[in-house]
């Protein structure tokens, strides 16, 4: 009899970042493959590149039982909280449209065409049936129009229903969404026993940049940029454990000194660098059969004159903007916060 599991694969995003007192658009944190705990499958090998144009993950799977594992694996978006209006500054989106980011899959080297569901939530209860029985499930930051004008087009007295119901309230529009939507793709998978299966996906990220003064003199030690849902700057305990006291990207001396050499070389510049910060959620990987057998990761910072930080043993320069690392029995204890300083000519 075959299994049933649940799959959730989540996505890194791009995060702006900036200084203390200075402009900057907000980020969410994502993840990638995460499976409810299962003895069945084994993650044979995650190949993940992460650069400014694109996330690509390739993964080989192997479902070490004697009959196939029948599951529904979905590829979760990031959350979007409508109630931050359609100008808030984290929604730079790569793609202006429901897919956001321009998924895409293949399975064994076949692309498939997943199906595209959305959910809206209200202080974390699902609001999907009233939200769409208005006819508004499809209001989002990326229409063109303001949500004034797509609430006066909704149908008689369904916005009166929405607002009774908290759905609808003023903020940056008298009529403001109040509900977050909840998009993920979703697609029906079979992992035929005793053998692998390659699992690629590739999307477009967040990309934001923030303004920044001197690069360095960056504090590590909180996030550098606004965490969306948060009415703060800086953001609590991370997920492996470095907070506030600690430094999530290993800002080390050496980073310092070359930053501060750059900066050096243009005086009249008042901004050498802007600067970006990927999360990238690993730990989930433990959730698989054992470790991965074989992990490999490129970063590819954008541009040479770029300077990249992280918290990470054993990454080798590969090229003039790309670094690797690979890991053998891999078992992640943190997820990677990656620190992009993006070099900026001076103004003319």
């Amino acid at each position: 009899m075959a299994r049933r599991l649940n799959l959730l694969v989540l996505l890194a995003l791009f995060v702006p970042a900036a200084a203390h007192g200075n402009d900057s658009t907000g980020f969410q944190s994502t993840t990638g493959i995460e499976l409810t705990t299962t003895d069945a499958i084994r993650m044979v090998s995650e190949d993940l590149r992460i650069g400014l144009d694109e996330v690509r993950v390739d993964y080989v799977f192997h479902n070490v039982t004697v009959a196939p594992v029948e599951t529904l694996v979905a590829f979760p978006l990031p959350d979007l909280d409508l109630s931050q209006g359609d100008t808030a500054p984290n929604w730079n989106f790569p793609v202006m449209g429901d897919d956001f980011l321009g998924f895409r899959l293949w399975i064994d080297g076949v692309e498939l065409s997943p199906e595209l569901e959305q959910r809206a939530f209200l202080q974390g209860r699902d609001v999907t049936a009233e939200v769409a029985g208005a006819g508004a499930l499809s209001m989002a930051p990326w229409r063109r129009e303001n949500y004034d004008e797509l609430v006066a087009a909704l149908a008689p007295g369904a916005a009166d229903r929405l607002r009774r119901a908290g759905l609808l309230a003023e903020g940056e529009y008298d009529d403001t969404p109040q509900w977050t939507l909840r998009s993920k793709y979703w697609w029906r998978q079979s992992f035929p026993a005793g053998r692998d299966l390659a699992v690629r996906h590739v999307y477009k990220p967040f990309v934001g940049l923030a303004l920044i003064e001197r690069a360095s003199t960056v504090d590590g030690r909180a996030p550098v940029g606004r965490m969306v849902g948060t009415d703060g700057t800086q953001g609590g305990q991370a997920a492996d454990g470095q907070g506030a006291a600690g430094d999530r990207y290993c800002l080390d001396d050496r980073t310092r000194r070359g930053l501060a050499a750059a900066e050096a070389r243009e005086p009249g510049n008042p901004m050498p660098f802007m600067a970006a910060e990927v999360e990238y959620v690993l730990t989930t990987a433990r959730n698989w059969r054992g470790p991965i057998e074989r992990f490999r990761m490129t970063l590819d910072k954008g541009a040479p004159d770029n300077i990249l930080s992280l918290c990470w043993d054993g990454l080798r320069k590969t090229g003039p903007t790309t670094f690797e690392s690979v890991k053998q029995d891999f078992l992640p204890d943190r997820d990677i916060r990656l620190l992009v300083f993006v070099k900026q000519e001076a103004a003319r």
